[in-house]
């Protein structure tokens, strides 16, 4: 029986952390299994509304403390404590929407892909900055044309892939880095992901909007350096 995990690191959001719980809870029963929430040291009460908006929710859910160091050092301890077949990735700003879980797993219940994708179409109403919709259109090719392979908004934090995965990923590369780590080690077993579209809404940086271009050319630096030094074993 395939069962799903939403794994869900956060850093000072007690903005957002109790009306996420609240959506988390309104998905149709049976879709989640259990929420990890993993706290990535934050400085503010996230993680006290959090435990306040967890009382009486229909799901299971476990709360992991750490020190602040980013989201991929977030992931790789929650995932740790994975013990369902699958586990969606998501961010706890509320830039993607929640509901959007429910039509990603349906395609793993329907037998097409264990590995699915969300991808942000970047809408007038819902895009940051032209330069930021189109920087990640950028990452997106250059990923396309190292790997020879379609993947249409790489950066979009909506990941669901079979526990294992994140079980063994070597967490090479920090921070934002995990979004392009995941899909590189995909791709040395020959792995493709299923893609769906998900609503969008981004953040400014007075909410919190952190990723940067030096964000984009440690990324894109990677992805070179990754394709230089890895080959993979023919079908």
């Amino acid at each position: 029986m395939k069962t799903l995990t939403a794994l869900i690191p956060f850093f000072n959001e007690e903005r957002t952390i109790a009306e996420l719980v609240r959506q988390l809870d309104s998905l149709p029963g049976g879709i989640l299994a259990e929420c990890i929430f993993v706290d990535d040291g934050s400085t503010d009460s996230s993680s006290q509304l959090l435990s306040k908006a967890l009382a009486g929710v229909q799901f299971k859910s476990q709360i992991i403390s750490k020190a602040n160091g980013g989201k991929a050092s977030a992931i790789k301890e929650g995932a740790k404590a994975l013990t369902t077949t699958h586990v969606v990735i998501l961010d706890s700003d509320l830039e993607l929407a929640t509901s959007d879980i429910e039509r990603l797993w349906q395609v793993v219940q329907s037998g097409e892909n264990d590995f699915v994708f969300g991808y942000r179409a970047f809408l007038a109403h819902s895009s940051f900055t032209y330069r930021y919709s189109r920087g990640n259109q950028v990452i997106s090719s250059i990923y396309g044309i190292l790997f020879n392979e379609v993947i249409t908004d790489i950066m979009c934090g909506y990941k669901l892939v079979p526990s294992e995965t994140l079980q063994s990923l070597p967490y090479k590369y920090k921070h934002f880095g995990l979004e392009i780590e995941i899909p590189m080690q995909m791709w040395l077993s020959h792995q493709r992901p299923f893609e769906v579209e998900v609503a969008y809404r981004a953040r400014t940086r007075a909410q919190g909007k952190s990723i940067s271009v030096k964000d984009a050319f440690a990324v894109i630096t990677s992805m070179a350096l990754f394709r230089i030094t890895h080959r993979r074993a023919k079908k």
